[in-house]
């Protein structure tokens, strides 16, 4: 059947000429071995002896000479050494034609000059893995992607790009876990880099059809493969949290999820972010204990038929029906094109799943169906004979051959097992449509254009913008607010900022209703994850981040529809908050949170770093629904900082040197001020303001000064309030080597505009050594208090939170006049006066 098509008969005939190339090759090494080891007849050999009764026969150099010798024995040896040694007989020759001729016998062994292996071999082996090596390095290692001719150059460069791109992302880590992300890297040979095949391939497929309205070039499908095996990398390192790597484990998969979101979020397409949200949030929620695909054990003879397959489905067929229909989307294609590269992906990624189980024969038999099932899928696209849809089919033509061939030898090992019948299999295959074939993902957004700026980039203008922040911060302007606003009203900061909320509370009791951890676990099928989310969200904590985002929208004068929408953001938000705290609770062991277990003390670290993956996802299916691209692109970079700051902040605990008060900050941003600004601003654009309008920048760097003054504050605390205040423990930052404001500006050997008072010299470098043997002597803790108290740190920290205050309070003045304005000031004020 294979051979009636142009793509079968193509493989065979490379097949027989593979096989004819093979068989010379073998047949001259061995030539070459057999003359390197018998060399006779050749001048400059070394000589092969034969001896007789009674003389000696020597070969190679003047052949065919006889020398006589006394006896047998001591003429053999005699001649040997003679003939060794090249130098003319004592004795009298005899006639050759009167010599009785036994027949000769080869001595062994044979000299050691003769098993010399040809010169040119040692460097056919090193051409041979020097070659192999570039193919690695290149492609990879899986036998899918390795240099087919059959692939259209155009497709085969494509790969070559995405393996330079995708084992350099990398690079930026830190040293401390840069080989673990080398290593996860490394795993792109497999199924990561068959999901840039597959998305390479269905690009190029859909560019060449009639009535093509997507991008010409294939470097978005490139990206979209990319973004898919950076999410599929960091999936399978935090399944593999365990022991003393957990923490690593967490960093690097944090890192690859923040890089294969900003990546899709780049691409521009909306229907495929909300599918690619909610698949991460799906296979979060079903590799949780409890769900389809909680165990590495994926056999059908041990799960059955069903929960295995769906087991396949969420650890590698939702990978491969994301990329082959998000391909779709990216071109334009329609609904039924895309379904169909759906069907194709999923049967094919859980064909690979199972096909890895040699030992299974179930296993084999379904991943030999799903095979032929994706073969199938691909008809439906329409006539298209591309070099690169005969590519995808030949991918799971592959795949059914090795299938074949394990099933055989299985049978012949004496496993005879029942498979699966067409029924059977067509009622598994329903099932697994019902998760292939959802419409959410084919709702078109509001607004699909791609803003520009600060908020919306990762480039030297977000970086330049960024060091504008923070220098300003640090060494001024030194600014007055315009009108300055009394906290002073019976109950304190609070009672003042409670009455400013009184403007949104409409809105907040959306948001509230929104934030109901009964709503926002329902997409969860484990009781784990449904479980924890609702006691995560079971106290409401400060919500002063939905706040903020509500004033905002109503200082702009966002009518009451365009409120429905900024209430879903101020949620999201919050969502996505939750889930940064969940993880940098692992990262710090910390035990407490708002006073009460962190999640990793109740559950473990892995159910925990799941659990805070599907918030994550939860937040961004949020922010996809609102339908607005430049709101996504604000967001995706929100978490892609994230992963930065969580990178900077463990790769220079206790380091009071060579960390500076700009790289805090620089972590302050990344860490908290990054999610203020970007909310602001997208607040904004839900509000109506256009994303490069002189509004919507200021309302990002009130945002940003916000979040900064609001981290340093957070710092202070952690230095002047109790436990109970905090309801985490005091010093917990310090303990754990993430040193702060107070700590940098007593290390500064030079004042800076922030008074304060400079350490003498021994007193610093006492500090210095405090830290640098990481608190680990008794009373250092405690002289690192005193140290600090001595140099006004805490003193020099409130000063530049109240700078960051008033820089914010400045921005405001580009915002219309009113009570939402007042209210920004006063929410400003409050976040440097706060006890709690």
């Amino acid at each position: 059947k294979v051979a009636t098509h142009s793509h079968g008969q193509r493989l065979l005939r490379m097949m027989k000429r593979s096989r004819r190339l093979a068989g010379s090759i073998v047949i001259a090494v061995a030539f070459a071995v057999a003359a390197s080891l018998v060399r006779i007849g050749q001048p400059d050999a070394p000589p092969l002896v034969t001896t007789f009764s009674g003389s000696t026969r020597v070969s190679g150099g003047s052949a065919g000479q006889l020398r006589s010798s006394g006896s047998v024995a001591e003429g053999g040896r005699s001649a040997l050494a003679d003939a060794t040694a090249e130098r003319p007989m004592a004795a009298k020759p005899r006639s050759v034609e009167n010599a009785a001729m036994p027949k000769p016998s080869l001595d062994w062994p044979p000299p050691a000059a003769s098993l010399t292996w040809p010169r040119w071999l040692p460097f056919l082996a090193a051409a041979y893995a020097g070659v192999q090596g570039i193919r690695r390095k290149l492609l990879g290692g899986a036998e899918a992607v390795a240099l087919d001719p059959a692939l259209p150059w155009s497709v085969r460069w494509e790969l070559i790009k995405s393996r330079k791109e995708l084992r350099a992302k990398g690079t930026s880590a830190p040293r401390s876990f840069r080989s673990m992300l080398k290593e996860s890297a490394d795993t792109l040979e497999e199924l990561p880099a068959l999901l840039v095949t597959v998305a390479v391939l269905a690009g190029d497929a859909l560019r060449r059809q009639k009535g093509h309205s997507g991008p010409n070039s294939l470097n978005p499908f490139r990206r979209l493969g990319e973004a898919q095996a950076l999410l599929f990398t960091a999936g399978r390192l935090h399944l593999g949290m365990k022991g003393d790597v957990g923490q690593m484990r967490l960093l690097g998969g944090d890192f690859l999820f923040a890089e294969g979101q900003w990546t899709m979020a780049e691409l521009g397409s909306l229907p495929a972010i909300r599918c690619t949200c909610q698949m991460i949030r799906d296979v979060s929620d079903g590799c949780s204990e409890g769900g389809a695909a909680a165990t590495s054990e994926g056999k059908l003879g041990i799960l059955g038929a069903k929960a295995a397959l769906r087991a396949a489905y969420l650890r590698a067929g939702a990978y491969f029906a994301m990329v082959a229909g998000g391909a779709g989307w990216v071109s334009g294609a329609p609904v039924p094109t895309v379904q169909a590269l759906r069907r194709y992906g999923a049967a094919l990624g859980c064909a690979m799943q199972l096909a890895q189980y040699h030992d299974d024969l179930l296993s084999q038999d379904m991943a030999l169906w799903l095979a032929r099932s994706a073969q199938e899928a691909l008809a439906a696209i329409g006539p298209n004979d591309s070099g690169a849809l005969s590519g995808m089919r030949r991918l799971a033509f592959r795949l059914e051959r090795s299938c074949k061939a394990s099933l055989k030898t299985l049978e012949q090992s004496g496993n005879a097992v029942q498979g699966l019948s067409f029924g059977e299999f067509s009622e598994l295959q329903r099932e697994l449509e019902k998760a292939v074939l959802f419409n959410e993902g084919a709702k078109p957004g509001d607004d699909e254009t791609m803003a520009a700026g600060p908020g919306f980039q990762r480039d030297s203008v977000a970086e330049k913008e960024l060091e504008h922040l923070i220098s300003s911060g640090l060494y001024g302007p030194f600014l007055e607010p315009a009108a300055p606003v009394s906290l002073k009203v019976e109950g304190g900061p609070k009672a003042a900022m409670d009455g400013s909320l009184k403007l949104i509370g409409r809105e907040l009791l959306e948001v509230n209703r929104l934030l109901d951890g009964a709503l926002l676990s329902e997409p969860a099928l484990t009781d784990v994850v449904r479980k924890e989310v609702i006691e995560l969200f079971s106290t409401s904590g400060k919500r002063l981040r939905p706040a903020l985002v509500l004033l905002v929208a109503r200082a702009l004068g966002a009518p009451t529809e365009k409120l429905q929408r900024v209430a879903s953001l101020a949620a999201s938000i919050e969502v996505l908050h939750c889930a940064s705290l969940v993880h940098d609770d692992i990262l710090d062991a910390s035990e407490l949170r708002r006073g009460v277990p962190t999640s990793h003390m109740r559950l473990g670290e892995r159910q925990a770093t799941l659990v805070g993956d599907f918030l994550f996802a939860t937040a961004s299916c949020l922010v996809a629904e609102l339908g607005s691209m430049s709101v996504v692109l604000l967001i995706s970079k929100v978490v892609a900082d994230f992963g930065r700051g969580e990178l900077a902040q463990n790769a220079v605990r206790f380091e009071a040197v060579a960390y500076s008060l700009e790289d805090y900050l620089a972590k302050s941003f990344y860490k908290t001020a990054s999610l203020l600004a970007a909310a602001c601003q997208a607040a904004a654009v839900l509000s109506g303001v256009a994303p490069d309008s002189k509004e919507a920048g200021a309302c990002y760097r009130f945002g940003a000064y916000i979040g900064l003054a609001f981290q340093v504050v957070d710092d202070v605390l952690d230095f002047t309030s109790t436990e109970e205040e905090l309801g985490k423990p005091a010093l917990a930052d310090l303990k754990e080597g993430n040193l702060s404001a107070p700590v940098l500006f007593s290390v500064q050997t030079e004042l800076g505009s922030h008074g304060g008072k400079a350490l003498e010299s021994a007193h610093r470098r006492e500090l210095v050594m405090c830290l640098e043997r990481r608190l680990s002597e008794d009373g250092d803790l405690e002289r690192v208090m005193a140290l600090v108290a001595e140099a006004d740190g805490v003193a020099q920290s409130k000063s530049l939170a109240r700078n960051f205050a008033d820089l914010a309070v400045a921005e405001l003045a580009a915002l219309p006049e009113g009570e939402a304005r007042r209210g920004l000031c006063i929410f400003a004020e409050f976040v440097v006066a706060r006890t709690y």
